[in-house]
């Protein structure tokens, strides 16, 4: 036998060649005027929101129609489910004395694309003709409003062979109405089969609307024909749309009834199957082999589901508001509190491998002064703290796979700051995806390639799963301070510390002003509809509003990563949200081994911590200054940091050189610098003074010679192509050709 071994499901490969065609399913849900309560609606669509992952968002539209006056209420609830609003009607004239009326242009006003006209209950209980509909067809061409048309024949009508008959009288009458049919969608109702149980057989369904799109060639052209969607309603449910669906003249289903239950994303999601079905089986089986937590497997579903439901990840300049004015560091009048310490955690991020510096190791184990590394430093600041403020200082470090042991081994010299659990917990790892299908990426020559770390956006799901957020819950630990291990500006403050817990916010985000030299980076804005604060990314950034994302005048701040978190809230936060936080997901175009680029194409699922500033209600962000953040990301930025420009406070804090007056010098080495071997060939006697250089350029091979001083603005090249010394000596404001 040459045929498949395997069962074909010829609904499945029939849904497939309908999705070939260039007309996109869409599937109404008309509530009519259902439900009884509000809170109907908002349990409704909770069930909804659960089951979006199942829905490939880029093949059906999806359009719900609530009673008139909750039409604005759920705009922003069926949006965020990636949904649009329809009417279910609108008046046939324009505004005027038409009391109980409203008009196809107010819709219009109040950000609505669709409306339903023509239903059979309007025609039937409120005496609308065919003259009546064509009327309101012709007021939303004119505001530019679209249509789901309905249309559909009675049951005796349907007996006595005159369905045709009735389609094309009610079409006809709107025909002449129509100049734009991109906004018309019709919808066939068979008038006997709303509400009835009865549905029209799969093949009645399709003869039927078959004949309504020869009409419409005939009545209009091939090309109206071809393109306009007719959707079928009547009785429509998840165990009978599957086949339905497969039908090449059926483009997706006006729901009624079955649009108030939960099962409804059933029957969206066998119109627009995501690879949610088919794919999750595969990477749970691949993460419980590699023992994952609950908590690790919930938030990777999380984000896979984002990804595989089409959802559209980007954050348009539509949706924003800028950030006016916060609160600042300077003007805080709380009284600072310092039993708030015993209650408090200082957690680093240390989980980055510095790779991008040249590194197979923690970054946090790099050299900064003195013979001091990052981790020295911290474990000083901690200690210097404890004795400021006469308490024990509950430490903590969320470590990656990579960075744990070694990490650990240099802590061990401190063991004042705990060991262990009590000192560390780790970051989840997660599968990478194959682009080209969305199952698990497979390297069986180096399955460690297979995985990613997720972000720092699991900070959330790694304390969680690792029982670390109910162990300091337990112990009385309410609030966290969280930064990253390379930002050594960022130590515990009391002021901030008494300011946030005062301020009863659940989350609150440390900012700074934007400058030219941040525009790239992410900022604060408003959430247009919520007015709540939110992160915006420049992968979040869609190109054509890429000029106004790094517009500092307008965004003025920008996000340190210094973040105070209630852990009381955090623990509500999770349980509200069935275990995962639905942080913004972001994806990363990569090949599975980083370093061959011809290896399979993957994705890699990414969530920001920060990004949490969204998901809690009266979350607050505060203005603190420069000084609070100094990450090293680069080798430009930690040779200035080694620099002069630099100083080591009593407390091991590294800051500013006051001569700065705030402003770091601007380094930009030779991108042959970049990995940390070369920079230290760079520096054999160590750093230049930098103390009073505005910008320091380095071009070419080189070695700085012992006491080099650079001043205001400074080039440095060699275009020779063989090494040479710059020699000690003063520069100031000059171009050195060596």
């Amino acid at each position: 036998s040459c045929g498949p071994s395997f069962p074909v499901d010829p609904d499945v490969v029939l849904l497939e060649e309908r999705q070939v065609m260039s007309r996109k399913f869409i599937v109404g849900g008309n509530w009519k005027c259902n439900p009884k309560t509000y809170k109907e609606c908002n349990e409704l669509l909770k069930a909804w929101k659960k089951a979006l992952p199942n829905v490939d968002r880029s093949k059906v539209e999806v359009v719900i129609c609530p009673p008139a006056l909750w039409l604005t209420s759920f705009t922003e609830s069926f949006e965020g489910l990636g949904f649009g609003v329809c009417a279910q009607n609108c008046g046939k004239t324009d505004a005027g004395a038409f009391t109980g009326e409203w008009t196809a242009a107010n819709l219009v006003d109040l950000g609505l694309k669709w409306t339903l006209l023509g239903h059979s209950e309007r025609r039937s209980l409120y005496g609308e003709t065919d003259e009546d509909v064509a009327e309101k067809v012709g007021k939303c061409q004119e505001a530019g409003l679209g249509v789901i048309l309905c249309i559909g024949e009675k049951l005796e009508e349907r007996e006595g062979g005159k369905t045709d008959e009735v389609n094309k009288r009610q079409l006809g009458a709107v025909i002449p109405k129509v100049k734009d049919w991109d906004k018309i969608v019709i919808a066939y109702e068979p008038v006997w089969a709303i509400g009835t149980g009865k549905v029209a057989t799969p093949d009645q369904a399709e003869e039927t609307q078959a004949a309504i799109r020869e009409y419409l060639k005939s009545a209009v052209s091939a090309a109206v024909a071809d393109k306009v969607r007719i959707q079928y309603g009547g009785s429509v449910t998840p165990e009978n749309c599957a086949e339905l669906i497969t039908k090449p003249n059926i483009d997706g289903f006006l729901v009624g009834g079955a649009s108030l239950k939960p099962s409804f994303m059933d029957i969206v999601s066998k119109v627009g199957p995501s690879k949610m079905a088919d794919m999750w089986p595969k990477f749970e089986k691949k993460m419980k082999k590699d023992d994952m937590n609950e908590t690790a497997m919930a938030a990777f579903k999380y984000t896979y589901g984002v990804l595989v439901s089409g959802a559209d990840v980007m954050i348009p300049e539509s949706k924003l508001d800028p950030v006016e004015s916060l609160m600042e560091y300077e003007k805080l009048k709380e009284k600072p509190d310092p039993r708030l310490l015993k209650k408090t955690l200082i957690l680093k991020l240390n989980g980055g491998l510095g790779t991008g510096m040249g590194l197979d190791k923690a970054k946090s184990l790099l050299e900064v002064t003195g013979g001091l590394t990052f981790l020295d430093l911290i474990a000083k600041q901690v200690a210097s703290m404890k004795k400021e403020f006469k308490t024990d200082l509950k430490f903590m470090l969320m470590n990656s796979f990579s960075t744990s042991k070694d990490t650990l081994e240099a802590l061990s010299k401190y063991p004042e700051l705990g060991t262990g659990s009590d000192l560390e917990f780790v970051q989840n790892k997660a599968p990478k995806v194959t682009a080209s299908d969305m199952s698990p990426a497979e390297w069986p020559a180096q399955p460690d390639h297979e995985w990613c770390p997720p972000g720092h956006g699991d900070l959330y799901p790694a304390m969680l799963g690792s029982g670390t957020l109910e162990k300091l819950l337990k112990k009385g630990y309410r609030y966290m301070f969280v930064s990253n291990s390379d930002n050594l500006g960022a130590t515990m403050d009391l002021k901030i510390l008494s300011h946030f817990v005062q301020s009863g916010a659940p989350f609150m985000m440390e900012v700074a002003e934007r400058t030219d030299a941040d525009k790239k980076g992410g900022h604060l804005a408003k959430d247009k509809a919520t007015g709540g604060l939110l992160l915006r990314e420049s992968a979040q950034c869609p190109e054509e509003d890429e000029k106004e994302f790094q517009n500092v005048g307008k965004y003025k701040f920008f996000n340190t990563n210094n973040l105070w978190v209630d852990l009381v809230a955090l623990k509500r936060e999770f349980r509200r949200n069935d275990g995962a936080l639905p942080l913004p997901v972001m994806k990363n175009a990569k090949t599975v081994d980083p370093r061959d680029k011809k290896s399979t194409a993957v994705l890699q699922l990414e969530t920001a911590m920060g990004a949490a500033i969204q998901c809690f209600q009266g979350a607050s962000a505060l203005v603190i200054p420069r000084s609070r953040f100094a990450p090293v990301k680069t080798t430009n930025d930690l040779l200035a940091l080694r620099s002069d420009a630099y100083t080591l406070t009593e407390d091991f804090t590294i800051v500013l050189a006051a001569e700065r007056q705030g402003v770091p010098p601007d380094v930009k080495l030779d991108g042959m610098y970049k990995f940390m071997d070369a920079l230290e060939k760079l520096i054999p006697n160590g750093p230049p003074s930098l103390i009073n250089c505005k910008k320091l350029v380095v071009e070419g091979p080189m070695t700085f010679g012992k006491d080099v001083v650079i001043k205001g603005s400074v080039t440095v090249k060699n275009t020779s192509g063989t090494e040479k010394e710059l020699a000690a000596g003063v520069y100031e404001d000059k171009t050195v050709e060596l």
